[in-house]
């Protein structure tokens, strides 16, 4: 940061070091020092679609969504092959509960993904969540399915291949697919998560014994 300062000192304009500067500060949750660099970043380089992304980012992270969407379709306005202002458009689009342009904004970023050769299994299962909230299993199966083809050993995306069998009703794949998540570190999904998830499938499969294990970590997480 004392290096930016005086690449900055020596011209204020400089809108890389801008940018980097606020990546640095929104790393640490300095939200007023990123905005404030990105404005002078957007000022000094009004075309660059990576200063309006960050812009749009770091209001999207503040939940202050009217001003990441206007930045985040900024950004696609200037660059509209980068996935990233696809996605998190489609995510803030669907914080406002507008479902329907999220999920063609997922799918831009998929495509754009896909395009630059660059697939990402996050983006994916992005678009598989909220299909899966909206009941769409056939549209949500595939997304999942190429998540895992991506990221095998990703716990997120076993976790919800589990969710899926679950809302499909089969439920001994859905412990098999939990009890392998449980077993892997790379990944968002929760110790508690997965757990409670095993407990329901258990359950269901009148296994009591395996249900109650998985009771009985969930209380040990509640502990700690």
């Amino acid at each position: 940061m004392n290096a930016l300062d005086e690449a900055l000192r020596l011209d204020p304009k400089l809108a890389p070091a801008l940018t980097l500067k606020a990546k640095l500060a929104l790393a640490v949750k300095r939200y007023d020092v990123a905005r404030e660099s990105l404005e002078r970043a957007i000022a000094a380089a009004p075309d660059s679609a990576y200063a309006q992304f960050l812009y749009g980012f770091q209001f999207y992270e503040q939940n202050q969504m009217p001003a990441a969407i206007a930045a985040f379709e900024k950004a696609r306005q200037l660059d509209p092959r980068d996935p990233r202002a696809a996605l998190y458009l489609g995510l803030a689009r669907e914080s406002h509960g507008d479902n329907q342009p999220a999920l063609v904004l997922y799918h831009e970023a998929i495509r754009l993904e896909q395009a630059a050769r660059k697939p990402q299994a996050s983006t994916l299962l992005t678009c598989f969540r909220l299909y899966l909230v909206l009941g769409d299993l056939a549209a949500a199966a595939p997304l999942v399915e190429s998540a895992l083809k991506l990221e095998p050993g990703s716990r997120d995306v076993h976790f919800q291949v589990a969710r899926l069998h679950m809302k499909k009703g089969e439920t001994a794949a859905a412990a098999r697919e939990g009890e392998a998540a449980l077993k892997l570190s790379s990944g968002d999904a929760t110790d508690r998560q997965i757990h409670f998830l095993l407990v329901q499938a258990y359950r269901t499969l009148g296994d009591d014994v395996n249900a109650a294990r998985h009771a009985d970590s969930i209380r040990l997480t509640d502990e700690k």
